[in-house]
Parts: C-alpha cells; structure tokens; sequence
C-alpha cells in the first residue's frame, strides 16, 4: 500500500482542508455530469457479468452487510474483527439467552466503503487495512461484493470500480467477482439479494436496468427479493417532502416494471444507525449503516411511522441516548479544534471591514460601535456586500427545504455571529486602548486588536456554531448529520447478519457494539450484542 499503515483517525469533517476538498468533490460530481467519465461506465457496462449462484451451498448461507464504513480505525476494524470470527454468539445487551451465529460466506458493502473521499490510497488505509488484519487474524475469507454510495461516487466511480471490480486482484485477501457497480446473489430457497447503484441521483442507467431485467427474468415467479439501494428513500421523502430526488418513486417503479414482482426486504445505509420498519405482509423496510463511520442521530430526521402502513420497529442507538449525545456540540471548540480556523478567520474580516471607518468616539459603547457599523455598511460597498455574502452563506448552510425556515434560521444565525464578530473586536479595542494604552489606530493597537478578535473570535464561533447545532437537532430535527459528524463518534456501531436457510427462513440478526476498542487490549470496550433477530418465512 502507498500510504503507511499508520492506524487512521476519525474523519474531521469541520476541518477546514476536508471541508473544503468535500465540497469540490460534491460539487464537481454534481454539476459535471455528473462529471463520469463515458469511456469508464462503457467499459464497465462492457464487462460480462451474470448474477452470481450460491442457492446450493450446503446449510445454506451466512451473509453480512456492512454499510457506511472507511472511517477511523478503531470502528472500521472492530465491525470487521467480530464479522470475521469464525463463531459469535451474541445476547441481547439486557441479557438473556445467547444466540449463536458463524462468520459469512459472503460480505456485501452496501455504499459509501470510504471517507471523506476516494481514492486508491484511501480505499486501502481507511477500509481494505482493517478488514485484512481481521479475516488474517481469524483466518476467515469471505466472497466480497460492494456498491458505491455518494461519497464513493465523488471520483466518478474510478477508485471503487478498481478496488471492487477487478476480480484479479481480489480485496482484504477475500475473493471479488462483480465487474459492474451493481450485482444479484441467488440464494437458497428462491431468496434473491439485488444491489443497485444509483449514482448520485435516483434514475437507473439503461445498461443497469438491462442487467436487473435479466435477473428478473431467471428467478421464479415464488422470489423472496431483498433490495440493497445506497439511501433510505422511505426516510428522506417524509423528511423532506419537496425534495425533487425523493418524488419520483423510483422504488415502486422498480419493483413494478423492472423486477415485476413485491420485494420483501429493503436494506440501506446512509445513515449511520440502525433503524427498522415494517410494513403489511412482513415487507421490511431496514437502514443499517453502522459500519464504521460516525454515527447518525435516531432522533432526526423525525418521522417513526411512513405511509403505507410501515411501522417503526426498532432503532440503535435508542432515541434517549441520542438526545445525550448530541448534547456534545456544546464542547464543539474542544472536538474540533482545526474547525475554528473558519470562524476566526471570519470574525477577523468581518471586524476589519466594520472597523475601517469608525474612530475613537464610535467605540465608547457598544451601542455606538454597532450603529457606526451598520452606516458604514450602507454607505461603504465593499463593507455591505461582505455582510450580504456572510447572511448568504449561512442561509445557504441551513439544512432544510422550506424557504421561510431557511431563510429565518439562516438570517438569525448569520447575525448571532456577526454580532458576537462585532462585539469581540469592540471588547479587544477597549482592551488595546483602555487598558494597553496603546493609540487607537496605530499599527501596534489594530495587530493586537486583530490577534485578539482572531483567537477569540474561533473559540466564540466554535461555541455559537455548536450552540446552533444543538438547538437545530434538538429543537426543529434539523442539521443531523452535522450536528453528529461534529462530534465524530466512534460508538454504537452495528452490522446486519443474515442467514438464508435451505428451508426458506431467512433470520437477520442486528448486531451493535457500543463502545469499540481503543487499543488492542482496552478493557471498557464491550462484546458485541443483539440489537434484535427476526425471523422471516416464505
């Protein structure tokens, strides 16, 4: 591997570096068209690919799926040491019988294998290292399949499709076989497993919807489906109702034109809990994207219930505990230290351009400072469209779809922090003039000024932005997954466990693990347990 091996640390989403380059990244995949490059989905819709038979695989088959994962070591790695023991028996964590399972045949990856973006050297550190020191440890090889998520599709797909389908090379020691971004397993009993790959959007390429009606075409009228999709659209239409990616249905029109048969079980991740709905007639509808990135909050978005019937069932981490955690963006400065360089840096230009024009009479109180301010910004262009370009930014920043709230709880945001900008640089000018003695204006009196407004205005912005944060996803559900990528928890990590019996059951088995192991010998980590089983039947 080209990058040393060096355990990785959690993604610092709030780094101004990451940030930025996740941004280019989504943007770039966004607008240019989604800027794939044609001669890489011919030669992937090119190669021969089949679905892939393990119907008579003897006592039928253990599958796991993991979603969401790439992140730091210490999660990446713990989901995939306990997927890759030969033997796991898990109890519910309240205690009980325990209920045993064995390590997989097959290992599918349900979307987003690495963080913050990809590329070959990041697939290898952040994902294809952990699970190689596993399946060595505990000498278990599972057959690997994989499709792509958003983040994996920031590099149009170029770094996945080189790490997941070239079946030559193989992945973590473990055997590969797709050579396209999407797949069908045939499983025992007339169970079949469909993993789709919708891009960055909601529309199936043609040469995909080709492949998925050949493989409807070979199943039995009698077909169990479990459809592996890379979001939970059930979630995000009822959180965002006027959303155009999550109107169409797409679905629906899957199972009706393309399959042409009901499926029984929807599994995604995306977000990064686990969540689960039933629906009439035993259909599930499961997001599981626990993997190893940081955790998703289960109290926002809101919606329990979703149309049609489909009834919350069960949900990890538990609402209360997400409520506590979340909590933590109160300590927003300390968990994200290189996050402040942006508010420093903003309160420092703000504090300039509303300082440039007033002398020593506008800063005997605030009061005047604020008033002198805002005249300078009215008559001064350059002063104004900065402040314009701020609200702007915040405004663009506020997570929600309905104009009147983007537009109040973005304007009330902007000017919290121009506000606290303003009164800083005030309290630093006193302090310079006041108890310094230095001349207002002078060189000396406006680099010490602006030190002060700079460190003080990261720390000050650091606590408004997680004070905003923390009232968004407690008050209004809004903001999850900033409010939770702040914090960069490590925890409440879990995985799906499925065995696909020669009877027609299919049991699923829910598996979390609460606090992860800091080091190899960390002796407050916990065991693995079950967050739930359900047993299906044909």
């Amino acid at each position: 591997m080209e990058r040393t091996r060096k355990p990785a640390k959690m993604v610092g989403w709030f780094d101004p570096r990451v940030a930025t380059q996740t941004a280019i990244h989504m943007a770039t995949a966004n607008i240019f068209g989604r800027h794939s490059d044609p001669r890489l989905i011919e030669a992937l819709a090119n190669q021969p690919q089949s679905y892939f038979d393990y119907s008579a695989t003897e006592g039928g088959v253990w599958l796991d799926y993991v979603a969401d994962t790439g992140d730091g070591w210490n999660p990446v790695h713990a989901i995939a040491d306990a997927l890759a023991r030969p033997a796991l028996d898990v109890a519910a964590a309240s205690g009980g019988p325990t209920e045993p399972t064995r390590s997989s045949q097959v290992l599918v990856f349900g979307g987003d294998e690495v963080y913050p973006w990809p590329s070959r050297q990041a697939y290898a550190w952040r994902t294809e290292w952990p699970y190689e020191d596993a399946f060595a440890a505990h000498g278990t090889r599972p057959d690997i399949f994989a499709i792509p998520g958003n983040h994996d599709w920031f590099d149009s797909l170029v770094a996945f499709s080189r790490t997941f389908c070239r079946p030559e090379r193989g992945f973590a020691g473990c055997r590969t076989q797709q050579t396209r971004s999407y797949f069908a397993l045939s499983l025992p009993a007339n169970w079949w497993l469909v993993a789709i790959d919708l891009q960055l959007g909601t529309e199936l390429d043609e040469p995909q919807v080709q492949y998925l009606k050949r493989v409807a075409a070979a199943m039995d009228p009698q077909a169990q489906v479990v459809l592996c999709v890379p979001e939970p659209q059930w979630i995000f239409e009822e959180a965002y109702p006027d959303h155009p990616a999550y109107t169409g249905g797409m679905l629906a029109t899957l199972e009706r034109d393309i399959l042409q048969r009901p499926v029984r079980v929807f599994l995604a991740g995306d977000l990064h809990h686990y969540r689960r709905h039933e629906g009439p007639g035993g259909v599930q509808k499961i997001i599981s994207g626990g993997g190893g990135a940081f955790l998703h909050p289960t109290h926002a978005p809101r919606p329990r219930d979703l149309p049609g019937g489909f009834e919350e069932r069960a949900v990890y981490p538990d609402r209360a505990t997400s409520r506590r955690l979340a909590w933590r963006n109160l300590d927003f400065p300390r968990l994200n230290p290189q996050g402040l360089v942006l508010p420093a840096v903003l309160y420092t230009l703000s504090a300039w351009f509303a300082s440039a024009s007033l002398g020593p009479e506008d800063i005997a109180t605030f009061g005047g400072t604020v008033a002198a301010s805002l005249a300078s910004a009215l008559r001064d262009p350059v002063n104004g469209l900065w402040l314009l370009a701020v609200i702007g930014g915040f405004v663009f920043f506020t997570d929600t779809h309905v104009r009147w709230y983007r537009l109040i709880g973005g304007i009330s945001h902007a000017l919290s922090h121009l506000m606290a900008a303003l009164g800083l640089a005030w309290l630093a000018a006193l302090f310079t003039t006041e108890v310094l003695g230095l001349g207002f204006g002078t060189i000396a009196q406006l680099l010490i000024a602006g030190a002060l407004t700079f460190v003080t205005g990261g720390v000050g912005g650091g606590l408004l932005i997680g004070l905003y944060l923390l009232i968004s996803v407690q008050v209004f559900g809004r903001h999850a997954n900033e409010a939770f990528s702040s914090l960069r928890i490590e925890d409440y990590k879990q995985w799906l466990r499925m065995h696909f019996a020669p009877d027609g059951t299919l049991t699923l088995h829910a598996i979390g693990i609460d606090r992860v192991p800091r080091t190899r010998a960390d002796s407050r980590a916990t065991p693995p347990h079950l967050i739930e089983k359900l047993v299906l039947r044909r």
